[in-house]
């Protein structure tokens, strides 16, 4: 059978040298637009703070790279002093792009193991298996959740190294992928998983994407521990049709819950406060954690955006840790003024050339629109919050390339814009919002030159 084509060939990336030499050393303002800006120093702080939330908890974090797709931003969520190189990534492009770096974690003798986050398919199978033979047994972990996706893996994965690390994906109310707890086709797989030769279950995995739908801390942990709860439910009822039985051996592998989305990994870093709530979900982690292995996961996290801050799921005052706000936000799209209407409504507009292909087309609860103007060039100064002033430019209509930036407000102390002004804007989902650019412009605003480009990340293409 001829070799599976890997997604750096079939999507080639622009040169990064060619990049940099064009790049580095310009100002934001000099960058032609649309381009998509990541401040160095908002993103390393997210991510060490998710790195000290798992470690405090005595929970092992897996960083999901499909936001960014970019080495670089792998790395900080990792940590550079990890001894483990946890992962999770949505295409097998992902993780084709991230091998270099994985042979040069396991040349250093570190641990590696990367999901592929999307139910097995026969499509990408013989990519993954290229992959698992590269980085060795135990090293790549598929997700499955019905009893065809064991029985493609017996009859089509022959050349997988070893045992092929599976994870059943639990179903706890979010209705993407997965089974619920109870379900006959959760003991179908795990009927399939006792009777398979080829597999072995590495652990359970779920994802609580309704979390984006909270609105306080409080509510964010609460669907942190039905997540929990609902994922140790399911392993028992797996686990127990399998026909696994309980060791006292202490030094057994245990099987891995791995539970989380950015807000609910967020809201955990409220469990250090003292309250009682607080108290209540760590010692729920702490019972689930001696018999099984939980682990945390979160994607948008080292960037953050609008609907993040929708959710508040870190809290107005903390005496922990530093506040979620607009200063956490990692991502910045540039975008330029095309055109000027300030009286052909009910309220001031401007058009950018910027639409639905730059910033994505996902609403945000929190305000009526598709994005943020921020103050730049100020480093600071009035724009518009949803849970303040209400006041200031915001994308509020968009189409495929032009998006209608309206005033919302009082115009007493209007904005005003000029045609070919530049502006930087925070988009509603940057998963969503970095999709069509080739490359990130990287700033360090921890410099006294924030304004300056200092590298250059390509993202990975392709699926």
């Amino acid at each position: 059978m001829a070799s599976p084509m890997p997604a750096p060939l079939l999507y080639p990336s622009p040169s990064e040298a060619a990049l940099k030499l064009h790049f580095l050393g310009k100002k934001i303002k000099d960058v032609p637009a649309p381009a998509a800006i990541i401040d160095l120093a908002i993103v390393s702080r997210n991510c060490r703070l998710m790195l000290e939330t798992a470690s405090e908890l005595g929970v092992a974090f897996r960083a999901h790279v499909k936001t960014h797709k970019t080495t670089q931003l792998a790395k900080l969520q990792v940590g550079r002093d990890s001894r483990s190189v946890k992962l999770v990534a949505s295409t097998v492009s992902e993780i084709e792009n991230l091998l270099p770096w994985l042979l040069e974690c396991k040349a250093e003798g570190k641990e590696v193991n990367v999901l592929h986050g999307i139910p097995i398919t026969p499509s990408a199978l013989p990519r993954l298996s290229a992959v698992a033979r590269v980085l060795g047994e135990g090293s790549v972990g598929l997700f499955v959740d019905h009893p065809a996706h064991i029985k493609l893996l017996d009859a089509s994965a022959l050349d997988w190294p070893g045992q092929i690390p599976v994870w059943m994906n639990i179903d706890v109310g979010y209705h993407r992928e997965g089974v619920s707890a109870h379900s006959a086709q959760l003991a179908d797989v795990a009927y399939a998983l006792a009777a398979s030769k080829r597999t072995r279950l590495a652990g359970l995995y779920t994802h609580m994407g309704h979390s984006y739908n909270v609105s306080s801390p409080a509510e964010a942990l609460e669907h942190l521990a039905l997540e929990l709860e609902g994922l140790e439910e399911g392993a028992v009822e797996f686990l127990k049709i399998a026909g696994a039985r309980e060791t006292k051996d202490a030094n057994a592998q245990k099987v891995i819950l791995s539970i989380g989305a950015t807000p609910t990994a967020t809201a955990a870093q409220n469990l250090f406060e003292d309250t009682e709530g607080a108290k209540k979900y760590r010692a729920m982690i702490e019972k689930i954690n001696k018999s099984f292995a939980v682990e945390l996961h979160a994607g948008v996290y080292p960037v953050m955006d609008m609907q993040q801050l929708a959710t508040r799921a870190r809290p107005a005052q903390s005496s922990i840790h530093p506040l979620l706000s607009f200063a956490d936000l990692g991502l910045r799209m540039l975008v330029e003024v095309a055109s000027l209407y300030p009286d052909r409504g009910e309220k001031p507009e401007a058009l950018i050339a910027a639409g639905s292909i730059v910033l994505g087309r996902e609403a945000c609860k929190s305000y009526p629109g598709w994005a943020v103007v921020s103050p730049w060039p100020q480093s600071s100064g009035p724009h518009y919050d949803p849970e303040g002033s209400q006041t200031g430019w915001i994308v509020g209509r968009i189409s495929q390339e032009h998006g209608v930036l309206t005033w919302e407000g009082p115009t007493e102390h209007i904005r005003l814009l000029e045609i070919g002004e530049k502006l930087l804007v925070w988009p509603n989902h940057a998963c969503i919002a970095g999709v069509n650019v080739g490359w990130y412009l990287v700033v360090d605003s921890d410099t006294g030159n924030p304004e300056t480009v200092v590298d250059v990340w390509v993202r990975w293409r392709g699926w």
